[in-house]
C-alpha cells in the first residue's frame, strides 16, 4: 500500500499516467493531504491487514505545502523503523521518499524498486506470533507518551524542552528507543495475559527478557490497573490481563 501527499507524489502519479510511464501495477494508493499526516496506527494496521509493505511518498524537503510536514513524516517514519526492529519486522518494509508533481518517472522507478525490494523479503506471513507483535506495535503508537514523543521530536530538537533546554540528537535518540521497547514490552504483555494466565517466568520466556525486567513492567501494569494477579499454580504467581468496565 503506498500513502500519496495530496500537492506532489499524487500529482506525480498523475504525471506518470499522462506520460505513459510503466511501472509494476502491485500498489494500491491512498491519497492523504501531507505524508506528514500519516499516522504510524495506519502503517501497522496496513501490515495487520496482510499488506506486505508500506510505502509513504511526499514533497521534497524544503517544497512542502504545509512547510514541515514531510520533517515530521521522516522523524515518524525513521522512529516507526525502529519500532519495527524492535518487534522483529524488517525495517525494508517500510520506505519513504520524496517525490514532485513534475517527477512521473521518477514516481515510476521509486514504485518499482520499492515493489522489488518487497519481493526480495518475501510475504510478510500470517503466524500468530507475529500478528501478536504487530498488534503490541500498534498499541505501542497508540500509548499517549509515544504520541507525543512522536509528534514533539522536530520541536525539542529545535526549541528545546519547556525549560528552553535543547537536547542533542543522541540523547533524544536513546531516550525515545528506550521509551519504544519499554511500551512495546508492556503492550505485548499484555497481549499475552490477554490469552491466558501467564507466570512471570513464562512470559520472560516468551518476550526473551529477564524475569527481572518482566516483574518491574508488571508492576508498572498493576499500578495503572492493566493486570490483575490471576492466582497462583503451587508458588508459583499468574498474571492476566484485566478485565475493562464494559468489555
Amino acid at each position: 500500500v503506498a500513502f500519496l501527499c495530496n500537492w506532489c507524489s499524487y500529482a506525480g502519479a498523475d504525471m506518470a499516467g499522462i506520460s505513459r510511464t510503466q511501472y509494476l501495477p502491485n500498489i494500491r494508493v491512498v491519497r492523504v493531504m501531507c505524508s506528514g499526516r500519516v499516522d504510524p496506527v495506519f502503517v501497522l494496521h496496513a501490515f495487520l491487514c496482510g499488506f506486505d509493505g508500506v510505502l509513504v511518498l511526499g514533497c521534497h524537503p524544503g517544497d512542502c505545502h504545509y512547510l514541515t510536514g514531510n520533517y515530521h513524516a521522516e522523524k515518524k517514519m525513521n522512529r516507526l523503523k525502529k519500532l519495527l526492529e524492535i518487534a522483529g519486522v524488517a525495517t525494508e518494509r517500510l520506505y519513504l521518499d520524496w517525490v514532485s508533481a513534475a517527477e512521473g518517472t521518477r514516481f515510476g522507478q521509486v514504485v518499482d524498486s520499492f515493489i522489488e525490494r518487497i519481493r526480495r523479503e518475501g510475504p510478510l506471513g500470517k503466524d500468530s506470533s507475529l500478528r501478536q507483535r504487530l498488534h503490541a506495535a500498534e498499541l505501542t503508537v497508540q500509548n499517549e507518551k509515544v504520541r507525543w514523543l512522536l509528534g514533539s521530536e522536530l520541536s525539542l530538537l529545535e526549541k528545546g524542552n519547556v525549560y528552553g533546554e535543547k537536547i542533542s540528537p543522541e540523547e533524544l535518540d536513546a531516550a525515545e528507543n528506550e521509551v519504544l521497547r519499554d511500551e512495546f514490552s508492556k503492550s505485548w504483555l499484555t497481549l499475552i495475559l490477554e490469552e491466558k494466565p501467564a507466570s512471570v517466568r513464562e512470559m520472560a520466556a516468551i518476550i526473551d527478557l529477564s524475569v527481572e525486567t518482566i516483574s518491574s513492567y508488571l508492576t508498572e501494569l498493576e499500578e495503572a490497573g492493566e493486570v490483575n494477579l490471576h492466582g497462583f499454580e503451587g508458588r508459583t504467581a499468574k498474571y492476566i490481563k484485566s478485565r475493562q468496565v464494559g468489555g
